[in-house]
C-alpha cells in the first residue's frame, strides 16, 4: 500500500525471551549480595528491595541447541518497582518518581509479578552501552491488559537510551521466570501465554485504538522475549515523533528480536512515520527471530528505515486478515509494508506468507537531506498472495542500486475478486512506480506460475528460473493440513470494502478467527457469529504457532530458529 497518515490519538502517548525443562537455577530474583535500593515516591506503597548475587549453580543452558545463560553479568544494583498488581502502573517520569535510584548506575529494575490493565514508563535514563539498564520481570509472569474501560493506552515506555525491555529467563543475568520461558530451546508449540512478559488488549475499543506496546523519544533500546496479542491496533509501536520547530531526534540502534506478535486488529510492528515528512530517520535497526502472525492489517510495516539496516530470519504470516472489512478503508491488506530513506538495508531470510492486495510493498522515499540507497533482498520466501505479489514505489535515482537474489516467489492464486470485482490476474509478478529510475537487479531468484517475474524496463535480469516451487510447511501451524492463508480470515458480516458491502455467506469447511480463536464453518451460514452459533461453527484448539520452516524442505534455512 501506499504511505498514509495515522491521526489517532494515542500517538500522542508514544513518548512515552528460549527454555526447557533442564534448567536447574531457580527464578530471577534469587541470589545473594549486591545492593538494593528502598523503594518510595508514588504509584504505590513504596519499592521493595531486590537482591542481586553471582551466577547461580547449575545455571547451564538446558537442553542441546538452548542459548547459553549469561547474556548479562549478575547485576550489582537493583530496584523493584512498587507497582501493584491489579492497578495501573502509572510512572510517566520514573526518575522523577524515584529520586533515591542512581539511575546512570541501576542494572536491573525489576516489575513484580501480575497482571495491571496499563503501564507506563517514562523519562527512561540515558546510559552507557557498555553497562545498559535491563527491565524485567520478577517473581513470575508480568501481563499489561486488559485495559481499563476508557483508557487511552495500554503499555507505553519512552526516553533514555541503551536500555533493555526482556522477558528472556536466565538466572545468570538475574532475568525472567522460570516457569516462563517462552520460546526457549525452540519451545515453539509451548511459548503462548509463557512468555515473561504478556500484552493483552482484549481488542479494546473505543476512542482510542491501543498498541500492544508502544516506545517513543528514546534510541539504542532492545525490546526481547515478548508476547503481544489482541492489540486494537498495532501489535509493537515504534516512534520519535518529528514535531514542528523541534531538533531532529533519530531513533537507531533498536534491536527487536525473539517476540511474539499475534492476533492483532491493526498491524502486528508499525515502526516509524507514515504521515507527510519530515521525520525522524531509523538507522541500524534489526528486526531478527520474530514471529508476527495472524494479524488485521499489515503482520510488519518498517518505515524511514536508514543505514545498517537488517530485517532476517523472521516469520511474517497470515496477514491483512481483515481484508474484507478494514475500518482504514482499503490499501491496509499487505503483508508487508518496508519504506527505505538512505544507506545500505537488508532484508534477508524472512518467511513473508499470506496477504490479500499486495504481498510486499516496497518504497524507495528520500526525505531532503537524505543519501542514497543499497537495498537487498536475498533469500526471502515471498508466497500466498490474492493479488499482486510485490510494488515498488517512490523514487530513485540511478545512483541507488536495489537487488533481489536468490528469493522464492510463489504467489497462490488469485481471489482478490471478493473486493474488487474488476480485479485481474496481475500479468507480473512486480510492479513498478514511474518514478524509480533503477538499477533494480533480479538474479538467481526463483518463481512459479505464468505471469512474468516482472515486466519493466527498469529491471536487469540474470539467471531467474521459472517453474514449480513446493508449498512451505512448518513444524506445526495448527491449522488443518493443507491450509492456506487464503483459507483463513477474519470473521466477518460483510464484505464493508466491496461495491454495496455485500453480505459475507460462509460454506462448510472455511476457516475464520474470532476474538483470536479459530472456527470452522460446518453449514452454509451468514451474518452467524461463530460464538453465538456452535450448529454452524466448531471451534477448535488455539493454533501452536511452531512456525519453524520444516527440517529437510527446500526452505528450511529459513525463518525463526
Amino acid at each position: 500500500m501506499g504511505v498514509r497518515s495515522l491521526a489517532l490519538c494515542c500517538l500522542a502517548l508514544s513518548s512515552l525471551a528460549c527454555g526447557s525443562g533442564d534448567d536447574s537455577s531457580g527464578s530471577a530474583a534469587g541470589g545473594t549480595g549486591g545492593t538494593s535500593v528502598a523503594g518510595g515516591g508514588s504509584g504505590g506503597a513504596g519499592g521493595s528491595a531486590g537482591s542481586a548475587g553471582g551466577p547461580a549453580s547449575g545455571g547451564g543452558a538446558g537442553s542441546p541447541g538452548c542459548e547459553p545463560f549469561g547474556r548479562w553479568p549478575a547485576p550489582e544494583i537493583t530496584f523493584t518497582l512498587p507497582a501493584e498488581p491489579g492497578k495501573g502502573a502509572y510512572y510517566p517520569d520514573v526518575q522523577k518518581s524515584f529520586p533515591q535510584v542512581d539511575w546512570s548506575k541501576l542494572d536491573r529494575l525489576y516489575i513484580p509479578a501480575g497482571t495491571y490493565p496499563q503501564m507506563a514508563l517514562g523519562n527512561l535514563p540515558t546510559r552507557d552501552a557498555k553497562r545498559p539498564l535491563v527491565i524485567t520481570n520478577q517473581g513470575g509472569q508480568v501481563r499489561v491488559g486488559p485495559p481499563e474501560k476508557g483508557a487511552n493506552y495500554l503499555w507505553t515506555l519512552g526516553g533514555g537510551s541503551n536500555w533493555v525491555l526482556t522477558g528472556r529467563h536466565d538466572p545468570v543475568a538475574k532475568t525472567g521466570d522460570a516457569a516462563f520461558v517462552g520460546h526457549r530451546c525452540g519451545a515453539y508449540a509451548t511459548s503462548r501465554s509463557h512468555y515473561g512478559f504478556v500484552s493483552d488488549d482484549a481488542y479494546a475499543k473505543g476512542t482510542y485504538l491501543h498498541m500492544g506496546i508502544s516506545v517513543g523519544q528514546a534510541t539504542d533500546f532492545e525490546l526481547e522475549f515478548l508476547e503481544i496479542t489482541r492489540s486494537g491496533f498495532a501489535g509493537i509501536r515504534l516512534l520519535n515523533k518529528l514535531e514542528s520547530g523541534q531538533p531532529a531526534l533519530p531513533m537507531s540502534n533498536v534491536r527487536v528480536h525473539d517476540t511474539y506478535v499475534h492476533d492483532t486488529d491493526g498491524e502486528g510492528i508499525y515502526f516509524g512515520w507514515t504521515g507527510s515528512p519530515p521525520s525522524n530517520l531509523m538507522s541500524g535497526l534489526k528486526v531478527y527471530n520474530n514471529r508476527f502472525v495472524r494479524t488485521g492489517n499489515e503482520a510488519l510495516q518498517v518505515q524511514d528505515l536508514g543505514d545498517e539496516t537488517e530485517i532476517h530470519d523472521n516469520v511474517i504470516a497470515f496477514a491483512a486478515l481483515h481484508w474484507r472489512d478494514n475500518g482504514l478503508g482499503k490499501y491496509q491488506d499487505g503483508n508487508s509494508q518496508i519504506a527505505t530513506r538512505q544507506g545500505k538495508i537488508t532484508i534477508r531470510n524472512n518467511v513473508f506468507y499470506g496477504g490479500a492486495g499486495v504481498l510486499l510493498s516496497f518504497w524507495s522515499q528520500p526525505q531532503a537531506g537524505d543519501g542514497e540507497r543499497q537495498v537487498r533482498f536475498e533469500n526471502n520466501f515471498f508466497g500466498d498472495s490474492r493479488n499482486l505479489l510485490a510494488y515498488f514505489g517512490g523514487s530513485s535515482t540511478g545512483a541507488s542500486s536495489f537487488v533481489f537474489k536468490g528469493n522464492f516467489f510463489r504467489p497462490g492464486a488469485f481471489s482478490y475478486s471478493g473486493v474488487d470485482p474488476g480485479a485481474k490476474p496481475p500479468s507480473a509478478l512486480f510492479g513498478f512506480g514511474s518514478d524509480i529510475a533503477g538499477p533494480v537487479t533480479f538474479e538467481g531468484n526463483q518463481w512459479e506460475g505464468t505471469a512474468k517475474l516482472v515486466a519493466s524496463s527498469k529491471a536487469v535480469e540474470s539467471g531467474n528460473v521459472s517453474g514449480p516451487l513446493p508449498a512451505i510447511e512448518f513444524v506445526d501451524d495448527g491449522l488443518p493440513p493443507g491450509a492456506t492463508p487464503e483459507g483463513l480470515e477474519a470473521w466477518v458480516a460483510a464484505t464493508t470494502l466491496a461495491p454495496g458491502s455485500p453480505a459475507r455467506s460462509y460454506a462448510a469447511g472455511d476457516w475464520v478467527m474470532y476474538d483470536a480463536q479459530l472456527y470452522e464453518c460446518t453449514k452454509p451460514s451468514t451474518n452467524e457469529p461463530p460464538p453465538d452459533h456452535p450448529g454452524s461453527w466448531k471451534k477448535h484448539p488455539l493454533p501452536v504457532d511452531d512456525f519453524r520452516v520444516l527440517p529437510g524442505s527446500s526452505y528450511e534455512k529459513l525463518g525463526v530458529r
